[in-house]
């Protein structure tokens, strides 16, 4: 057998947003799977970080009140922005031969078109 899978590097820009840091970081890097599916026509195999830039990070702080003026309290939320570079191991469709079979459809049910057949009631 030959060896069909092929690793390929490449950088990949998420942005995340979360009320809380480590959310808007999963945020982020659970966009990588999607993002890399988008892009290639081949069988992913496996997508494997290698190494996280963070290009921003940034808090948003806000004050928020119940009825304008009761209760205030700070709130936050967090956007960050990330080069990932991962290692996509993977099988490129083109590489790949496929034998062409010609076979009868295996759902299908046979049909007779030219003949018809009649139906006799027995007589009791």
């Amino acid at each position: 057998m030959e060896q069909v899978t092929i690793k390929k590097r490449q950088v990949i820009q998420v942005e995340g947003t979360g009320k809380e840091k480590n959310l808007a970081f999963a945020n982020a890097l659970n966009q990588i799977h999607n993002r890399v599916l988008k892009e290639r026509e081949d069988v992913i195999v496996r997508i494997e970080p290698l190494d996280i830039q963070i290009i921003t990070a940034e808090q948003e702080t806000y004050t928020e009140r119940f009825f304008f003026f009761f209760l205030p309290r700070a709130r936050a939320d967090y956007r960050v922005m990330l080069d990932v570079e991962v290692e996509i191991t993977l099988i490129e469709m083109d590489t790949i031969t496929f034998e062409e079979k010609k076979v009868t459809d295996p759902n299908g049910l046979p049909i007779s078109f030219g003949k018809r057949q009649k139906m006799h009631k027995e007589a009791n």
